[in-house]
């Protein structure tokens, strides 16, 4: 491979392209295309990971996709925790979010889970609700896959999308589902069966 400044830009693996002042490389006919190949797809995947791991570390906020369930359940093995589903403009999570809230207040240690199925293009106004309620400091999501039904479908085949849609998963992570918005006494009812 030769490098030589002259008017031209450089394209992988298409040879020299009139331009104004670049650094040009000259590729054998060797198959060294393909290594220009390999190479863009190595750094699309990088930049990709570090745009998606900007939406965390910017945020707070994780994308769920598909394969994020799995990964919930087994950070919290053998423990119990309560799987939250609201968006931020569900009038009746607002319900929710407020008991949950209060929940926290009283058990700092509860174990709660949410993941917002709003579009990550919502993210402002997720982290707004969030914060409005107190809940920042509980771990929080969501939905990465413009797929809606697919991570749904991932979630339980049976939910439909309805919110809010909360689980309440006990130490060997059997769970039971709940439609509509939790209220202290529920997570309450909960937390005092869930005591070993």
């Amino acid at each position: 491979m030769t490098f030589q400044r002259h008017s031209a830009v450089i394209i992988p693996g298409a040879g020299v392209v009139a331009g104004d002042g670049a650094y040009s490389v000259y590729a054998d006919q060797g198959g060294r295309g393909s290594h220009w190949n390999r190479m863009f797809r190595v750094v699309l995947f990088f930049l990709l990971a570090i745009l998606i791991g900007h939406v965390s570390a910017e945020s707070g906020l994780r994308s769920f996709l598909p394969g994020s369930l799995a990964a919930i359940k087994q950070a919290r093995e053998g423990r119990p925790f309560i799987l939250v589903f609201w968006s931020a403009d569900c009038v009746s999570c607002v319900k929710e979010l407020d008991a949950l809230s209060q929940s926290l207040a009283k058990h700092p240690d509860l174990n709660v889970v949410m993941i917002a199925t709003d579009e990550p293009s919502f993210e402002d106004a997720v982290e707004a609700v969030l914060d409005r309620y107190g809940l920042t400091r509980v771990e929080n999501w969501i939905f990465g896959d413009p797929d809606a039904q697919r991570l749904r479908r991932e979630v339980d085949s049976s939910w439909l999308g309805e919110l809010p849609r909360s689980y309440f998963y006990d130490t060997a992570h059997r769970r039971r589902a709940h439609s509509g918005a939790l209220s202290v006494q529920q997570i309450e009812d909960w937390l005092a069966a869930a005591k070993p």
